[in-house]
């Protein structure tokens, strides 16, 4: 039996990359939108909706990179300026696909629980926990497999 070596085998073969797990400035559009998606879930976009994204997005920011600058007006006009195209991705019959175009980009974020978190004060600020806000909420749960925590105190019936 002959091993051959071949010491140009090396640049013969094709790498896939791997994906980066990284949370850079470029997956931010992704947290935008998503976000955004239950700001105009009900096909409307109401002041408190608006004033609870802001917030939410600037705790992520705060909670996702500290070194981060995301300032009140550039979330308020990002908002402004998304919102006809978001109320047509809610509108379209695709509006699955589109949600779950999003999470598979953030699939990597170490920070799920908060951006859930995040999604429910959004969806409940304007008073109004509709059906849609809460098929969103939901499937990102179950897309991202999130389960519930296990009780710190277990209850038995006597």
């Amino acid at each position: 039996m002959t091993l051959i070596l071949d010491k140009d085998l090396d640049k013969h073969i094709v790498r896939a990359k791997k994906p980066s797990t990284e949370f850079g400035p470029s997956h931010w559009k992704y947290l935008f939108r998503l976000l955004g998606l239950v700001v105009v879930a009900d096909k409307k976009v109401v002041p408190e909706s608006v004033d609870a994204y802001v917030k939410a997005l600037r705790e992520l920011a705060i909670v996702i990179d500290p070194k981060l600058v995301v300032t009140h007006r550039m979330i308020q006009d990002w908002i402004s300026l998304n919102k006809t195209s978001l109320i047509e991705m809610v509108d379209s019959l695709e509006y699955d696909t589109v949600l779950l175009e999003i999470l598979k980009e953030i699939k990597f974020l170490p920070h799920k629980l908060d951006v859930i978190t995040a999604m429910v004060r959004v969806a409940i600020a304007d008073g109004n926990y509709s059906d849609m806000k809460q098929m969103f909420v939901k499937k990102t749960i179950l897309y991202w497999n999130i389960h519930a925590a296990k009780p710190l105190i277990e209850t038995t019936a006597p």
